[in-house]
């Protein structure tokens, strides 16, 4: 399974809302997620692409271990998810298997699905609001996955959303570690 996904800046989250219950999409209630993301010890970070990044995610009193591995760009990965009993058990493992914990992203979220599309609003601590929306696919073929990152990106343009807000190859982890780095 691969995750494809394109991000951007939120401006007006309400006007988002609106668009896509007009749509006839629901929300779903306000997840609060914590994701301890972590990288070989040997790797700076941001890491290169194909580096397996780990994450233990914190929602809502469940926990999840996620690997991802980026594939042409940051918003184009193979995705394997698993949920989990004990998230502080599995911090512990992969700092011994030689893991470093290289960022936390703290987020309030939302989410919809309109099509085959998951569509989620965010509020990031320290970085500020956005919209995400990814599809998972089976195609193995890059080309194919960046033509779906195309799709999405004109599906964000229907609601609104303009082409500078964009993020392409950008990820929230990474967004905070270099907006933190120097504190």
């Amino acid at each position: 399974m691969y995750e494809v996904e394109v991000k951007a800046k939120l401006r007006d989250r309400q006007a988002i809302i609106k668009k896509l219950k007009d749509f006839g999409c629901k929300f779903s209630e306000e997840l609060h997620q914590i994701d301890h993301i972590f990288a070989p010890n040997d790797v700076f970070f941001p890491p290169p692409l194909n580096t397996p990044i780990l994450r233990v995610r914190e929602q809502n009193k469940r926990y999840f271990f996620t690997l991802k591995i980026s594939q042409s760009g940051r918003q184009d990965s193979m995705e394997r998810e698993l949920e989990i009993m004990d998230s502080s058990m599995m911090i512990e493992i992969m700092k011994f298997i030689g893991y470093k914990e290289v960022s936390k992203v703290d987020k309030k979220r939302i989410q919809t699905k309109y099509r085959d599309m998951v569509i989620e609003l965010d509020k990031v601590e320290d970085l500020g609001e956005f919209i995400e929306v990814e599809k998972i696919v089976t195609h193995t073929d890059m080309e194919i996955r960046k033509n779906i990152q195309k799709e999405l990106c004109e599906f964000l343009e229907t609601l609104g959303v303009v082409k500078e807000d964009l993020l392409m190859n950008s990820k929230y982890d990474i967004m905070l570690f270099e907006k933190l780095k120097g504190k």
